[in-house]
Order: structure tokens, then C-alpha cells, then sequence
């Protein structure tokens, strides 16, 4: 990571430091802290509308925000590394950023969305689906986890080991279109500031939205796929790849292990 030659330090400091797990973790506390100490029900500040600029045109569209820059990334990163955008170091890239992308639909668009639906009544009674209640002017009141939670957590953490593994994969090859280095740096810049908008929206919507249970289990929403994804699958793949490494060496494994010799 030291190689990164136009980034600036302060955005590698703010993009690698500190690490993606402490990052998690900060997030998790400000998220819970936020909540139960700093909540305000009512505001008139402008980050208390949901109908806010930002709320509307960046963090709705927050996924498509943060996977654009990070495929343009790996685009760049792979012309300029290995002359093709397709290539068998991209190949693996590509198809973790479509995991990415199936956790954000999995969670976002589906999964959230039922459970708000399954266990929510609405303000009048004869309206019995989400779409009737709302399409007649009325709220829903249902187990609502913050989709915002999840959603800034997730792609702030996906932006940061995508950026470490775009450049572990690419980025100490030779060089064959050095034009492109400014651009690459541009994208890194680009994408720190989309990490600092997030992390704003983050602390707004832990200030004055949602309860502090479906703010701290959206966030563990974001948290979870991220382990496994970027934690556990690579050393089960390891371990596959490498016969003669013993199961007792995965993480918990011996655990398991001893619980089943019992």
C-alpha cells in the first residue's frame, strides 16, 4: 500500500487507517452512542429532513455512488496494469463486487422491506398492506431497520478493502499505461470524500431517525456480510486451495472441533 505513488497521504491515512475491523467496531459504538445519548425526535436542522438534498440524490443512491468509482477503479487499474479490463487478476474483483452488490439487494431492497412489512400495522385500520396504507396518504409503523445504517456501514467498509485488494491484485504489476495515474488517484480522492459524506449521514441518521435497536441491527446488518466475505470465505478458500492445511486451522474451527468430539 506504501506504493501508491499520486495519492496523497491523507487520503491513504483516512482510507487504510485504521484498520477495516477497528472501523467496523467504530462504527457499531457511534451508531449505539449516537443514539442514546444524542437522539432528538424533533429537529428543525436541516439534516433532520428526509427530504434533504443529500438524503435524496446521494445517500438513496448510495450504492450506485460508491460502485461506480470503485468499477472505474478496477478498470483503470487493470488497463493500466495488465492492457485489458478483463483479466484473470480482475476476474476475482469483478465478481466480489457482484457479491457486494447481491448483500446490498439481499438486505436493502428485500429483506429489510419485508420485516417492516410483516410485523407493521398502519395509522388506520382497514388498510392492510404497506402500498395501500401509503398510497392512501397514511404511515406504516413497523419493525423498520435502518436501511441508511447499513447501507453508509457497508460501502464505506467494501470501499476500503476494495481499494487495499484492487491494489494488492493490480497495483505491483509493471506499468504499462502510466497516463492513468492520475485519474487512479483522482478515483482514490473520490472515493474518500464519498467515505467522509457517508460517515456524516451515518452520525445524522443515528442523531434523529429510527430507534436505537434498528439502527445497531442495521448496522450489524453491514457488519456480518462484511466478515464473511472479506474475512472468513478467503481462509476457507485458502484451506480449500491448500489440502494440507488442517481444518483446526480456520477460525473457530477447533471449537467446533471439540464440541463434536464430546
Amino acid at each position: 500500500i506504501h506504493k501508491m505513488g499520486l495519492i496523497t497521504s491523507p487520503v491513504k491515512i483516512y482510507l487504510y487507517q485504521p484498520s477495516t475491523g477497528a472501523r467496523a467496531i467504530t462504527y457499531l459504538l457511534l451508531v449505539w452512542l449516537v443514539s442514546i445519548l444524542l437522539y432528538q425526535e424533533i429537529s428543525q436542522n436541516f439534516f433532520a429532513n428526509i427530504k434533504n438534498p443529500l438524503n435524496q440524490y446521494f445517500v438513496k443512491y448510495a450504492w450506485g455512488w460508491t460502485l461506480l468509482p470503485l468499477s472505474m477503479l478496477l478498470v483503470l487499474y487493470s488497463i493500466s496494469r495488465q492492457g485489458t479490463m478483463l483479466n484473470t487478476r480482475s476476474l476475482p474483483i469483478w465478481c466480489r463486487l457482484a457479491a457486494c452488490t447481491a448483500v446490498w439487494y439481499i438486505f436493502a431492497q428485500v429483506l429489510f422491506p419485508y420485516i417492516e412489512e410483516a410485523t407493521g400495522v398502519c395509522e388506520v385500520s382497514g388498510l392492510l398492506t404497506k402500498r395501500e396504507c401509503r398510497k392512501e396518504g397514511f404511515g406504516w409503523r413497523g419493525f423498520d431497520i435502518s436501511g441508511h445504517c447499513f447501507l453508509l456501514t457497508w460501502n464505506n467498509l467494501v470501499i476500503i478493502e476494495e481499494t487495499k485488494l484492487v491494489l494488492l491484485s493490480l497495483g505491483r504489476t509493471n506499468k504499462k499505461h502510466s497516463i492513468l495515474d492520475l485519474p487512479i488517484a483522482s478515483i482514490h480522492v473520490l472515493l474518500c470524500m464519498l467515505m467522509l459524506l457517508w460517515e456524516l449521514m451515518m452520525f445524522c441518521t443515528s442523531l434523529y431517525f429510527h430507534t436505537t435497536l434498528e439502527k445497531v441491527l442495521g448496522t450489524m446488518c453491514a457488519i456480518t456480510p462484511w466478515l464473511l466475505l472479506y474475512r472468513v470465505m478467503p481462509r476457507m478458500l485458502a484451506c480449500v486451495a491448500m489440502p494440507h492445511i488442517s481444518l483446526s486451522a480456520m477460525p473457530g474451527a477447533s471449537w467446533v472441533l471439540a464440541r463434536l468430539a464430546e
